[in-house]
């Protein structure tokens, strides 16, 4: 480990620092893809008349993402087939991929200021 900490692991930063839509992208991407957790979309329906007002807008959480991200409407199929296509990419590839994997790959290359 060494005396100043050389040899340490960085610490991981905060995804989520100074980007508060950022997750609610995150969840997006997650819930497109069948992996995001039933308590986690549970405190999101439950948050969705903040999320109306917030961004002065109607319609689901995941409605307002695609309404703010300017998405087509069919983008949750979308993600799921690029989801399917890519986990077989990597199981090819003698690998899995993590659902945060992709959720970073997807928000990295769609959405800009992420």
């Amino acid at each position: 480990m060494g005396l100043f900490g050389f040899g340490k692991k960085p610490l991981p930063m905060d995804r989520y620092a100074g980007k508060p839509f950022l997750k609610l992208v995150d969840s997006f991407v997650l819930k497109c893809i069948d992996e995001l957790d039933p308590s986690q979309e549970a405190l999101l329906v439950a948050m969705t008349p903040k999320f109306r007002e917030s961004f002065s807008t109607a319609g689901s959480w995941g409605d307002i993402v695609i309404d703010q991200l300017h998405f087509p409407v069919d983008i949750r199929d979308s993600i799921n087939v690029m989801w399917t296509r890519n986990q077989e990419i990597a199981k090819q590839g003698g690998t899995t991929l993590a659902p945060m994997q992709f959720v970073e790959m997807f928000v990295a290359r769609n959405v800009e200021d992420s």
